[in-house]
Formats: structure tokens, sequence, C-alpha cells
């Protein structure tokens, strides 16, 4: 094997389909968006309510061996994940809400799927069931257009099982129509192309991938960074080896949209766009190498997630500052106070806090938009009522059923 080919390979992992020099920038770019991607994470170790998941499957679809329990930083953000979908539950068993009907369950359960994680036993919970239920329902809610739906048939797919016709038949009914252009063309080839084998299929995949050709733009683009990405990742999904030169043109249109310091647009066209730079889909989250463990014995039940609700109040009264409120908040068995506080600021938009990490732990830094202030001699105290001072960081203290925690603008 000549060097070119050796550094190819050991760039890309996989056959080289494209020139050196396409494959070192795109590679680079790879690197250099991974990077800020992480460095966009909050305090919390994520992206905001219900933007965990995509993120994490882009981050395993460019680096598979991201995500290791081992790993303090990412298990730190798999968890994130993990609490934002049981605090759902927590309030919605079905999920049957239009924030997670349909669509975005799916793309939790294919990261989950990305993470190694059963979506069938989620601590205890049949995510598999719940979106099968919600693909029954359909159209409902939110969850009544192509794209959405192609995130569930994929989450199917991705966890290994087979697809039934009746879904399979609401993408391919009607080829070619999609009410969301080339995303929802992008989005359904890629879906449609995890079930290739199964019947009808691939005159709907055709008819998917002419709508983006189509849609191509003279600078080589299929539209904006979200849709370019996903253009990309349905033309991979459909052949990796066909279309050299469509692909790489809109590859290079991608890098040249990104930011010296690795950013796009936003965390969402990121999201779209760094698989595609790995010259992967979403459709290979299935197949993720180091998730394809081989058992020779069943793997324990995971028992049924409990939850317990306790309270957190919030008293300011230093002046100028008066506040004095009261929030309740139901998180999993196990949760540290740190984590309830993120659930509580992802479900009520009423409570804001910001922390900051040391040696110590993780400290508050301000509640309410209220900082702590070193210069005014100022701090956010931590005590259990009626006021047993916490003598651990918050995310080292573990409430229970029942307690109030109170957080006191207090002078030192």
């Amino acid at each position: 094997m000549g060097f070119v080919a050796k550094l190819c390979m050991f760039l890309l992992g996989y056959q080289c389909s494209f020139d050196l020099h396409t494959s070192l920038v795109t590679h680079h770019a790879k690197l250099k968006g991974v990077r800020w991607l992480l460095s966009e994470r909050t305090d919390s170790w994520g992206w905001g309510t219900r933007k965990e998941a995509e993120a994490v499957m882009a981050l395993q679809l460019v680096n598979d061996k991201w995500y290791r329990p081992s790993k303090p930083g990412p298990a730190a953000t798999v968890k994130e994940m993990n609490l934002d979908l049981l605090a759902a539950i927590s309030k919605y068993p079905k999920l049957d809400t239009q924030d997670w009907y349909g669509g975005k369950l799916g793309q939790y359960v294919n990261a989950l799927v990305a993470t190694c994680q059963d979506p069938s036993d989620f601590y205890g919970h049949n995510l598999i069931d719940i979106l099968s239920g919600h693909m029954d329902g359909f159209p409902k809610y939110y969850f009544n257009h192509n794209f959405a739906y192609s995130w569930a048939v994929l989450a199917l797919c991705n966890a290994g099982l087979t697809v039934q016709e009746k879904y399979i038949q609401q993408l391919t009914k009607t080829p070619g129509n999609y009410t969301f252009g080339v995303d929802e063309a992008a989005m359904t080839v890629i879906a449609l192309s995890c079930v290739r084998n199964q019947t009808d299929v691939k005159s709907a995949i055709s008819a998917g991938v002419q709508f983006i050709l189509d849609n191509k733009k003279p600078d080589g683009s299929f539209g904006n960074e979200y849709t370019t990405g996903l253009a990309v990742q349905a033309l991979i999904a459909d052949d990796k080896q066909t279309r050299r030169k469509i692909k790489k043109e809109a590859l290079l249109r991608l890098v040249e949209k990104q930011g010296q310091d690795g950013s796009y647009d936003s965390v969402a066209a990121a999201n779209q766009i760094f698989p595609a730079l790995n010259r992967k889909s979403y459709a290979d989250i299935g197949s993720i190498s180091s998730c394809q463990q081989v058992t020779t014995t069943p793997a324990p039940t995971t028992p049924p997630a409990s939850f317990f609700t306790f309270r957190i109040n919030v008293i300011a009264t230093l002046a100028p500052h008066n506040v004095n409120e009261s929030f309740t908040v139901t998180v999993p068995d196990g949760s540290s106070l740190l984590d309830a506080m993120v659930v509580l600021r992802d479900t009520d938009s009423n409570f804001t806090f910001t922390s900051k990490e040391s040696s110590f732990g993780t400290s508050i830094s301000s509640i309410q938009g209220i900082a702590s202030d070193p210069d005014a001699r100022t701090y956010w105290r931590s005590a259990v009522a009626p006021d047993t001072a916490l003598t651990t960081s918050v995310d080292g203290f573990f409430p229970t059923a029942g307690m109030t925690v109170i957080f006191s603008l207090s002078t030192y």
C-alpha cells in the first residue's frame, strides 16, 4: 500500500473515497468542530433541554470511542441526557406531550443505542413500546410529518428490530413529495436506507435522492449548513461509493463555512455536519463498533426507575434583593442536589442557576440571576431545613424524599 493510501486509511478509517486534499481538510474540520461542540456544553455538561441526543449521536458517529463510562466528561454528558429523559418520564410516563412525542423520542432512542444503552430497558422503561405507540397514533401533535417520523423508523432499525411494514409504508407511499423540502427528503432517505432490504423501499430511496440532487445549488451546497449536512448524510446512506464529486463539493462548502474555532451557525447545524464530515449517517448508529459486544450470558435486567420529590427554597433578602421562592422537583432515586437543580432548571423556566467547578466539587455561582459577590462578601449558603448547613458540594449531596433544601444569600 502506498503512502497516500496508508495516510488516507489512517485519517478516515475506511477505504479512501476522496482525494488526499479533501480528506485532510475534512479531517481537520472534524477535529476542530468536535472541540468547539464540546466547548459549547453548559455547566451541567449538556447543551440545553432536549438537545443532548443529537449532539451525542454526532460525537459518536465522528468517534465511536468518544463515550466510555470511565471517561468523566462524556459520562457526565450522557448522564445529563439520561436525566433529561427520566425527568420527562416522571411527569409523562408515556411521553404523550408535544415536546417528546415521536420524533424527539426517536432521537433519544437513537442516542441511547449510540451509547450502548438498551432502549427497551431504560431504567425499567420500555422506550421501544412507547415509541411504537406514538407511531401507531401518527399523526398527532407535532408528530405529523415524515421528517419526525423518519427519526422513529431509524430508532427501531438502529435498535436492531424488524421494522413493521405499516411503519415503512408511511415513508414510501408518496415518494418525491416532501413538505419540508430537502431536510425531509434527506431524513427519509437515511431512514429508508436502514431498512433498504424490505419491500418497496429502493424506489422511494431513489425518489428521495433525486429530489436532493435536483435541489443542488451552483456552489455545491444544498441550502444552508443544516440542510447541506443532512443532504450529504443521505447521499452517504444511499451509497458511500457513488456521486463522489457531488459529495466532495458539498463537504468543501461546509468546511468553508466553518469558523476558525471550529464553529458553525448553531449547535443544531453542527450536529448534522460532523457525521457527514466523517462519511457517516444516522443510519450507521446501529453498527457503531464499540457497542458490538458479544456476550454469553444475558444482561441483567435494570429495575424500574423510582422517583422522589423534595423542595428547593431560594431566599435572598440582603439589600437590594427581595426573593423568597419555593420549588418542587421530582428526580430519579440516586440523584445529587446538582442533578435535581439541573432538572428543575430544564423543566421550570422560573428557576435559574449557574455553577462552577473546583477541586472541591461544584459550587453555586448564582441563583435567580443573583450572583455571589466576593467584593460584597456574599455567597449562596445551602442548608437542609430548618438550618443544617451542607458540608459537601452540591454534586456530592444526595437529597431524600420530602426534604427541603434552602439556598440563602448570606454574608461572610
